[in-house]
């Protein structure tokens, strides 16, 4: 039987179906409590999804960092009305209402930190360069001082986890791992896609598309690999900006590489995997930033559960896994030459691809899945709620 505790998701950055928020954290908890709500700033191009024991509360999509801080109170209001048992955040700037949720509420508070706020604020585009440096140590003060009404602290890495413990003595880091069960391709999508994108070798980069995510370098990477018979073609999937889609589309057509590149966008969650298991390289060139060099990102562990070799950037935490599972290849810095190079390398020898395939697929069976991580999630309910 499941317990009767009123769990609340809160994000004001995050849609409703985020992959960290929804189908990992929610979707377990889910198999506990009896009633869970999701609030979150509306996505009208979300599917609906019709679960029981899971709400949904919709916000106010904000178009900008500044109404993303407005949106807080707005946030704070719903929490309030909603009653929670636990209240789980996601975002930095939601921090702010903590002090008011503590000294109005009797519920438990979960500061789920899925980044490295304090870096990212140094190389947002959002606010100005000058002011950067201000900005970002505002938000490392707010987190160590504002923490303190918060009762536990998720993060999805290790280095981040160590900073809260400095100043926090609840702090539990749960890794991002891909949940296996929605890592099953759908075999008449698939053969769609083969049928698509037949006569050629898809590869294929999966998530948030950005310049400092390395989307230029790939594009260059195309420019050198574009008369490889048969063709390769990159598969763009994810979200990406109307501006960046402009620039790309215009660098596409200066490159001639109309043929190698194919802008997918965003897909639902439970499509990725068709794209990602239909490719021969899934590749993860993130620039070394100080934020990058922090994070592990989710995209090279989807690619290993779906037995698809990993070209990444030779970024410490990155690298880490792809060296101890043997599934890819690190370049020193990815540069168009460098993962043109790195492509051509992994394709060149079918064994040694079946090899790292295996590889990846055995080590997130074995070792990287989120099944493990839910486990520590439910840990730090009971321990919360107590009911351990």
């Amino acid at each position: 039987m499941k317990e009767a505790y009123n769990i609340v998701m809160v994000s004001t950055g995050h849609g409703p179906l985020d992959d960290r928020i929804y189908y990992k954290e929610v979707l377990s908890l889910k198999k506990k409590y009896a009633r869970i709500i999701i609030v979150t700033p509306e996505d009208k191009d979300a599917p609906a999804i019709s679960e029981p024991g899971i709400e949904f509360v919709s916000l106010k999509r904000a178009g900008s960092l500044a109404s993303r801080f407005l949106l807080v109170f707005k946030a704070f209001v719903v929490v309030m009305r909603l009653r929670p048992d636990v209240c789980h955040f996601h975002d930095f700037e939601l921090i702010f209402a903590m002090p008011l949720l503590c000294l109005f509420s009797k519920c438990r508070i979960i500061y789920d930190d899925h980044e490295v706020y304090p870096e990212k604020a140094l190389e947002t585009k959002k606010v100005p360069r000058m002011f950067r440096p201000f900005f970002s140590r505002v938000v490392k003060i707010s987190e160590r001082v504002l923490s303190r009404c918060i009762h536990h602290i998720i993060t999805p890495v290790e280095n981040l986890s160590e900073r809260f413990s400095r100043f926090h003595g609840n702090v539990t880091t749960i890794f991002n791992y891909p949940r296996r069960d929605l890592f099953i391709p759908d075999e008449n999508q698939m053969a769609e896609l083969r049928r698509r994108y037949r006569n050629q070798i898809p590869i294929i980069y999966q998530g948030g598309i950005s310049e400092d995510r390395g989307l230029f370098s790939m594009l260059d990477a195309m420019k050198i690999l574009r008369h490889h018979n048969p063709p390769i073609i990159l598969l763009l999937v994810g979200p990406i900006s109307e501006s960046l889609l402009a620039e790309t589309k215009r660098r596409i057509r200066t490159m001639e590489i109309q043929n190698n590149v194919a802008i997918v966008g965003t897909v639902p969650h439970s499509e990725v995997v068709n794209y990602i298991s239909i490719s021969k390289v899934g590749l993860v060139p993130l620039l070394p930033t100080k934020r990058f060099k922090k994070a592990i990102p989710i995209k090279q562990f989807e690619y290993m559960a779906c037995g698809v070799p990993v070209l990444a950037s030779n970024l410490p935490l990155v690298a880490s896994y792809i060296n101890a599972a043997g599934c890819g290849k690190v370049v020193e810095y990815p540069s168009g030459e460098a993962l043109a190079s790195g492509v051509l390398d992994i394709l060149s020898d079918d064994e040694r691809w079946k090899m790292m395939s295996e590889a990846g697929k055995t080590a997130v069976r074995d070792l990287w899945s989120w099944e493990q991580m839910e486990k520590k999630l439910f840990t730090v309910y009971d321990k919360l709620l107590g009911t351990v």
